[in-house]
């Protein structure tokens, strides 16, 4: 569920210039060189802690050196809403209203 809104979270980024595009296969080689980094441990809690942080710390990494300068805050506060979207840590509604700046866009 995480890596799924991870990539769709960098495949939206088409949509703030064409020329970011990428690919599932990119981002399944991401996601293969992340296994083989991380730290490993016989716990099973502990190790997909290592993973999910080895994961991130790449992608991150990998996309911002692809980046303009300029969108790199962008990128930065997209993968932020992103990841507290997915743990629950935001309610939906503040992140309309801070989206849309409060105004109505109707139903």
């Amino acid at each position: 569920m995480r890596t799924s809104g991870l990539f769709f979270c960098i495949s939206d980024l088409a949509n703030i210039d064409p020329m970011y595009q990428y690919s599932l296969d990119f981002f399944k080689g991401l996601f293969v060189g992340a296994i083989a980094d991380s730290e490993k441990s016989e716990d099973l809690e502990e190790r997909l802690g290592f993973l999910n942080k080895q994961f991130l710390e790449s992608l991150y990494r990998n996309i911002c050196r692809s980046l303009f300068e300029k969108d790199k805050l962008l990128f930065s506060c997209l993968l932020t809403i992103k990841l507290m979207e997915m743990a629950k840590e935001i309610d939906p509604k503040a992140i309309k209203f801070f989206l849309t700046g409060g105004v109505s866009l109707g139903e």
